[in-house]
């Protein structure tokens, strides 16, 4: 029977449903075959089926010396042997022989009968079936796929591989001699535990072969000679959480998988180290760490927990596909979508006090307003407030849309659910979504499934953002100078090489995020509780930033990294700091901003005169609507009657008689302040004043009420 033999098909079909083929268990292994983890089939026992052509020659006739000398003469039951059995057991009044051929043994492993005489019996007849319908290399072949070679081992491949590291191929005479003695008693035989014993019957076995003839003189004195070395029972426990999710996604057998070994010990090196490094003071009892390799979407490190084995505090919870806030590790790919939408990174926003009536008031991290911004300064700088104002001006279904193509699917409501504060990290997703959807960004906005089998086949891809746009966002999370405002030149992101990074931390402080890419690699690490208890002055650059940072000088190491590549049609401008517009003669200072060449900012900067022209402009009366301020939104609160919601507007820098008018109506009452009862939707306002027999009109503001 050619191929592996399917020990189903050893039995007739009367039988085929009380029995079957021996399950391999799984073996895992990374990209180098370097054990992972082994994980026991069936009755928890290691198992690797294999051909008869994938068995030494020696351990067949061994076997057949040990077990069963006559076994291609009976027709299944060596009756002689059975008549030798019965005088010497009545004799001694007790079981002192056995007669069980090779395919009884193989009838008794597939189909296990009472010890009794209608077991041995049943034991015979099944044998009896088992002949007449296969051939004695089949029977062989399931033989050394099925028996027990010894505690948690079925079958003479996992037996070689366990006790002598070798394939069942490569057993040598002694090694296969020593093998061959264990299936009669796996326990009193085992060569780690009882090795006189075992040896004693290697002699035996040895001595068999040479008087039926099945070895010679010379063979058979150097396997006396030979010195075995039975290894240690190794126990290997890398990647367990990683281990764990593959198995529930494969079949059995040997699985090479896309992990790296040395770079998931090194992932699970500097997650300990920070760990330790943050202490008890902080409350930070666990962590998670994940890297991919950018252009295969395959696993390379998997660090689900801290310490698999702390029961204390959960270890065995996997913190790679475990549902967390992610804070403003989401931004990116809204700042992504506004720069689709055709927004450009020198584009100015307000950061400034954003007001909601029922009460949300979305704050920086530094608990600051920085005033006018441009959109680089804002993402690089992580600031709440733009990120809210842009997420309202894109919309946010376009951004919820936006983030599913990038492989988001725990963000599974709607968008009114999350409202503004999705652009803040309000949703849950799992650190694997987040690892995998900044990896799209390294690659120029390809989303790829993330892959963990080496020989899997390609995954489709699918175009998650335009290759500029995917650019300049990478531009803008790989500018030191520009996230220096508020992290620092010498923060955990300044590597010697280049490094697009973005931190994360919830308003409660539950979670902690980093992550960052090169062109090659992208890695992630979360930080926090298990038990979802809040961290202690912790944010995300002084919490994950520095085991990431650990993890990739490690990634570079390993396999090196290249500066970001420039895609066709993105074009470089020299630009105001003040206005981001193309400069003037007379702009003081300049930045060189890059552009989608389909998206060039237009115009020249105004903010700056000529120096006699500047002179010769009188003080102007400015005024201006004080609040609210432009872009502000605001909610209706469902617990306050509507009749008791209002806005109060403020002027600034008038006198005198002042006339609000909203949506172009006019409000009857007057002065610095005025209420207006809240009503849904998108609303301006403006206020005209009459100072100095002049009427002064002020800037158009415009807010939005929604539900």
């Amino acid at each position: 029977m050619t191929g592996r033999l399917a020990l189903a098909l050893l039995l007739l079909p009367a039988l085929s449903a009380r029995a079957g083929e021996p399950k391999a268990s799984v073996e895992i292994t990374d990209r180098y075959g370097a054990p992972l983890r082994a994980y026991p089939a069936g009755a928890s026992a290691a198992c690797s089926p294999v051909t008869l052509q994938q068995i030494s020659p020696w351990l067949v006739l061994a076997t057949v010396a040990a077990e069963d000398k006559r076994f291609f003469l009976h027709p299944g039951v060596d009756f002689r042997s059975v008549a030798r059995a019965a005088w010497q057991n009545s004799r001694k009044g007790r079981a002192v022989s056995g007669a069980s051929t090779i395919t009884q043994q193989l009838a008794r492993a597939l189909e296990p009968h009472p010890r009794t005489f209608l077991g041995k019996l049943s034991e015979m007849v099944f044998a009896f079936r088992l002949e007449a319908g296969h051939t004695k290399e089949e029977i062989l072949e399931g033989y050394f796929n099925g028996v027990s070679y010894g505690p948690l081992l079925t079958g003479a491949e996992a037996a070689s591989r366990d006790y002598f590291g070798l394939p069942a191929k490569d057993l040598s005479l002694a090694q296969a001699a020593l093998l061959a003695g264990l299936p009669k008693s796996p326990v009193n035989y085992n060569p780690r535990k009882n090795p006189r014993a075992a040896f004693a019957r290697q002699r035996l076995i040895l001595r068999r072969l040479l008087d039926l003839g099945l070895t010679g003189e010379e063979s058979y004195r150097l396997a006396l000679a030979e010195n075995i070395s039975v290894r240690e029972k190794e126990t290997y426990f890398e990647a367990p959480q990683f281990c764990d999710y593959v198995l529930r996604r494969s079949g059995a057998g040997k699985i090479k998988t896309t992990l790296d070994l040395r770079a998931q010990q090194a992932a699970a090196e500097a997650l300990k180290n920070r760990l330790a490094a943050l202490g008890s003071s902080h409350h930070i009892t666990n962590g998670a760490a994940l890297v991919i390799d950018n252009a295969t979407g395959g696993i390379i490190a998997w660090a689900g927990s801290n310490d698999f084995f702390d029961s204390v505090n959960a270890g065995q919870v996997d913190g790679v596909t475990a549902p967390r806030q992610p804070g403003s590790a989401l931004k990116p790919f809204l700042y992504a979508l506004a720069f689709s939408k055709g927004a450009r990174p020198s584009d100015l926003i307000e950061d400034s006090p954003l007001y909601a009536a029922g009460g949300h008031v979305p704050l920086n991290y530094d608990k600051t307003y920085h005033g006018t911004v441009r959109l680089r300064e804002a993402l690089a700088c992580s600031y709440n407030i733009p990120a809210v104002r842009l997420a309202v001006k894109t919309g946010l279904a376009a951004f919820l849309g936006k983030l599913k193509d990038f492989g988001f699917g725990s963000l599974d409501k709607s968008a009114e659910f999350y409202g503004e504060g999705l652009a803040l990290g309000n949703g849950e997703v799992t650190l694997l979504e987040l690892v995998n959807a900044y990896a799209a960004l390294a690659r120029g906005g390809v989303w790829l499934p993330a892959r963990f089998e080496l020989e899997s086949s390609a995954a489709p891809a699918r175009r998650a953002i335009g290759r500029s746009e995917a650019y300049l966002v990478t531009s803008i999370l790989s500018d030191n100078s520009a996230r220096a405002p508020a992290f620092g030149v010498n923060s955990a992101f300044s590597l010697p090489f280049d490094f697009a990074a973005k931190t994360g931390t919830t308003k409660d402080y539950r979670d902690n995020w980093a992550v960052g890419y090169t062109p090659e690699w992208t890695a992630g690490v979360w930080v926090g509780n298990f038990d979802g208890s809040p961290m202690r002055r912790v944010s995300g650059i002084s919490g994950a930033a520095p085991a990431l940072k650990e993890i990739a000088l490690a990634l570079e190491k390993l396999y090196g990294s290249t500066p970001f590549r420039r895609p066709p049609g993105i074009k470089t401008v020299q630009v105001c700091p003040v206005s981001g517009l193309p400069l003037s003669a007379f702009c003081p200072a300049s930045m060189a901003e890059v552009f989608a060449a389909g998206n060039l900012p237009s115009g020249q900067c105004a903010e700056h005169l000529p120096p006699a022209e500047r002179a010769l402009v009188p003080a102007a009366i400015k005024i201006s609507v004080k609040f609210p301020a432009d872009g502000d939104i605001f909610r209706l609160d469902p617990q306050t009657p509507r009749a008791a919601q209002a806005l109060f507007f403020k002027a600034a820098g008038a006198e005198g008689e002042i006339t609000w008018k909203v949506d172009g109506v006019e409000l009857t009452e007057r002065g610095k302040s005025a209420s207006w009862p809240l009503e849904p939707g998108r609303h301006s306002v403006f206020f005209t004043a009459l100072q100095n027999g002049k009427p002064l009109k002020s800037k158009l503001v415009s807010f939005s009420v929604i539900e």
